[in-house]
């Protein structure tokens, strides 16, 4: 059995990856791997390439390159510790995957490119579950445009689909 938990630095995260944990710990009877995801957002280039020129449009470059690193320490950062909270709930390391997905993607989009990679990972990697958080880190805003639980739900065809709450 092949099972994504996708996640974000909120406590609903935390609770799908120990949900995914009481799945899968010792008691377990399935053979699975599991595999942690995480999207972490970067500028596009084509706000950066319009961005001014001289020493303001470098330290722009700068700024944006610097947030993008930073995500991807912090991305990084929490994939290994929510491997941990796996392996803490009898999961063999050896079953746990982490992969770190960096996505060009404006701020008000955000949310919207999280699900899509989400969605693109669920079909290339033909997860037989796919174990993700009701309300991550933009839970004020969701009820207004949709979250990135609701969109994953509307394209999960052929995989059981676990929303923790």
């Amino acid at each position: 059995m092949k099972v994504l938990v996708a996640i974000d630095d909120s406590e609903v995260s935390r609770k799908a990856v120990a949900f995914a944990g009481k799945l899968l710990g010792p008691r377990s009877t399935h053979d699975y791997d599991v595999t942690l995801f995480h999207v972490c957002e970067s500028l596009p280039e084509f706000i950066l390439s319009r961005s001014a020129g001289g020493d303001a449009g470098n330290a722009f470059r700068q700024v944006a390159d610097e947030w993008a690193q930073t995500g991807r320490i912090l991305g990084e950062k929490l994939l290994e510790e929510q491997a941990l909270t796996l392996t803490a709930a009898g999961v063999s390391p050896a079953k746990v995957n982490i992969r770190l997905c960096q996505k060009e993607s404006r701020p008000e989009s955000r949310r919207v490119v999280a699900a899509l990679a989400i969605i693109e990972e669920m079909k290339q990697g033909k997860y037989d579950l796919v174990v993700i958080g009701r309300r991550g880190n933009s839970a004020s805003i969701e009820s207004f445009i949709g979250g990135v639980a609701e969109k994953v739900a509307r394209e999960a065809r052929g995989c059981a689909l676990c929303i923790v709450d």
